[in-house]
């Protein structure tokens, strides 16, 4: 759904990272709330954001600093790559849960990430 609606507004790069980041925060809340989930994808001329809410309360659970996982782990590489590749992001409680949201700048063409 995320890389329909961005189809043809921006370089397919900034498109992949917005497309692996909603699947990421998606998967997390499956995971992790066990609950309904919710999705939104905004666009603006700056960019777009990705919000992914959930009725899991606790915020805490997604850590405000990230440690990289070692080379055997299985898991703990998801909140890294959220990260690097959007322009920000962050965990906002709701009424019943809580909503993660990325923010993605528009890059320049040629531009390092």
């Amino acid at each position: 759904m995320v890389r329909d609606v961005l189809a043809g507004k921006a370089g397919q790069s900034w498109v992949d990272d917005v497309v692996l980041v909603a699947d990421e925060l998606v998967g997390n809340a499956v995971q992790h709330a066990k609950a309904a989930i919710g999705i939104s994808l905004d666009l603006y001329v700056w960019g777009a954001t990705v919000q992914v809410s959930d009725s899991g309360a606790d915020v805490e659970a997604v850590p405000g600093s990230l440690q990289l996982a070692d080379e055997f782990d299985e898991g703990g590489r998801g909140l890294f790559l959220v990260d690097v590749l959007s322009s920000a992001w962050e965990v906002q409680p709701e009424d019943h849960g809580k909503r993660v949201v990325a923010v993605f700048l528009h890059r320049e063409v040629g531009a390092a990430r």
